[in-house]
């Protein structure tokens, strides 16, 4: 993040900074219900605030948010995956073993790299090809719920379902070995760990050096499909050609996959978990979901809405600008609230509630929790193909689930993300 000192603007209001204040995303109570600990007040006192902890401006308005989405170039992604700044020299010493930042790929760039890059991307999720793997999801995910144990008391379905589809799903489309995902996929997450500042450097050490295994696990499964090709990804990867330009590095490579393979699990499985935690918080909609697809959506859009995934993006203002009638100077960060622009009640009325009959159509309704504008989730539609097939096998097979009454679901706490830790259910008959 940039340090305000080295920032040339107006002085920031108490006011702003009083509600960023608020904005204490790896504290317990905030995990659980941000909308109580830090929107509400943002949306009513200041939709553009100010973080010091974070040295950042943290943009929560439905309409401010959206111009700042407009301008991918004066609010640059480039350095969205950056490691922070301060890291003990002894966790940056490990990193840079591998790749220490990484290369702009499609998350981390703005135009015209940013659609170089989905273009090239766009051609492994067309219309076409995502809707051909339906079938194979909608197996895969009959299977996992064939495989739950309805005698041995509660199962968390986070563990059970919601985590093991979409990884079996981004392993394949990306091309990596179904047997390998889980050991990926914990290595990924260790390098989320770097963001913590509350990490000891003993335990950051151990993240890096297992987010460097990780890049080296995926250069050499590039060299492997070399002499190898597949059709997968990694093989488009190597094949990708725009405008007779040159082809990607390794590194660049390296950093689409891991992006790619990221977002392909984390983001559904936090989906499929909230959206089933707010079914079964209200029986009645479970119950009434059975069959009915559009039911079905509706939820889906409103648990995108609720409990949006992605909770906030960070952006580096280029330029200097005005948002909400905050001054943002040049060099700033701002922080892109999602999830915050999802509960505006100017937007959104009764913003907390969980209602499947909210429109959801045009710009005074449109939720934000695929993103919007150049960045908007290039996976989007495969991911509701993947809730939609989770939830439904689910519903087939248990439709007495309920949410175990002895275990309360919980969230992680996160900078960036909402993401069930367990959702603990009761099956019932099956």
């Amino acid at each position: 993040m940039v340090e305000e000192s080295t920032l040339q603007g107006p002085p920031v209001a108490e006011g702003l900074r009083q509600v960023g204040a608020l904005f204490q995303p790896f504290s317990p109570g905030y995990a659980d219900n941000p909308a109580l600990a830090f929107y509400q007040a943002a949306h009513r006192e200041a939709p553009v605030a100010y973080s010091e902890a974070f040295s950042a401006y943290l943009v929560v308005g439905h309409a401010e948010l959206t111009q700042v989405l407009r301008e991918p170039v004066g609010f640059s992604s480039a350095h969205i995956l950056d490691l922070p700044p301060d890291l003990p020299p002894e966790v940056t010493a490990e990193l840079k073993r591998g790749i220490y930042q990484m290369p702009p790929a499609l998350f981390n760039n703005d135009p015209p790299g940013h659609t170089r890059a989905r273009a090239l991307f766009s051609k492994a999720f067309t219309t076409a090809r995502v809707a051909s793997l339906e079938p194979t999801i909608a197996r895969a995910a009959e299977a996992l719920v064939r495989a739950m144990d309805t005698g041995r008391g509660p199962v968390d379905l986070m563990q059970a379902l919601a985590f093991p589809l979409p990884l079996q799903i981004i392993a394949a489309l990306v091309g990596i070995p179904l047997e390998d995902a889980p050991l990926l996929r914990a290595c990924q997450d260790e390098r989320m760990r770097l963001y913590d500042p509350a990490l000891d450097t003993a335990r950051k050490v151990e993240a890096a050096r297992r987010s460097v295994d990780y890049e080296r696990y995926l250069a050499d499964l590039i060299e492997r499909r070399r002499a190898e090709p597949a059709d997968d990804l990694i093989t488009a990867l190597i094949g990708a050609r725009l405008d007779g330009e040159a082809p990607l590095s390794v590194e660049e490579m390296i950093s689409h996959l891991i992006v790619l393979f990221f977002a392909g699990y984390e983001t559904v499985a936090s989906l499929i978990g909230s959206l089933v935690l707010r079914l079964l918080e209200a029986p009645a909609l479970w119950d009434a979901i059975g069959s009915d697809t559009a039911l079905l959506q509706a939820a889906m859009e409103e648990a995108l809405r609720i409990d949006a995934p992605v909770q906030m993006e960070p952006r580096r203002a280029t330029a200097p600008a005005v948002v909400g009638g905050v001054e943002i100077p040049a060099g700033a960060t701002a922080f892109a609230f999602f999830g915050a622009a999802n509960h505006d009640p100017a937007v959104f009325p009764d913003p907390q509630r969980f209602d499947v009959s909210r429109p959801v159509g045009g710009p005074r309704a449109r939720h934000l929790g695929f993103g919007w504008g150049v960045h908007t989730c290039i996976g989007a539609a495969l991911a509701r193909i993947e809730v939609r097939c989770a939830v439904q096998a689910l519903r087939a097979a248990f439709p007495g689930l309920r949410l175990a009454a002895a275990a309360r679901p919980s969230y992680a706490p996160s900078l960036f993300f909402r993401k069930p830790t367990a959702v603990p259910v009761t099956l019932g008959a099956a």
